[in-house]
């Protein structure tokens, strides 16, 4: 695992600033991460990012992209994660793309940032998970 630093906009009183956030990964896919972030960061939208997740250890037995370095999670409380009902949220609060501007649409540069670089994003999962990459 590595940390790679990317670069980010941030929100400071409604306004965006530059910044750099830092996110752990598998070695061999920290050029490609640099890369996507660099991508959403130099996209027209300036997509904001308060918070950004990768490499996490799981010890409850069940494979996970986090587990091996492969997944990002990008604004879990904007993002959420919602149970194969539709409705109810797991993790995070309410997705609200064009109303809360950490809430990646389907459309976005972060989307199309990932898919570019062959990634999946969660939204299509049984269980939406609106935050999250895998590779």
């Amino acid at each position: 695992m590595v940390s790679v630093e990317i670069p980010v906009w941030r929100l400071r009183n409604g306004q965006k600033v530059a910044g750099t956030a830092h996110v752990q990964v598998l070695s061999s896919i920290a050029n490609d991460v640099k890369e996507i972030f660099t991508e959403i960061y130099n996209g027209p939208e300036q997509f904001p990012i308060e918070s950004v997740g990768g490499y996490n250890w799981r010890s409850n037995g069940l494979g996970s992209n986090h587990s091996s370095g492969t997944a990002i999670d990008i604004n879990p409380d904007a993002n959420p994660q919602i149970d194969v009902d539709g409705t109810t949220v797991l993790v995070g609060n309410k997705w609200e793309p064009g109303v809360n501007p950490y809430s990646i649409g389907r459309d976005s540069d972060v989307v199309k940032a990932f898919g570019k670089h062959g990634w999946n994003w969660g939204a299509g999962f049984s269980r939406a998970d609106m935050m999250h990459f895998d590779y």
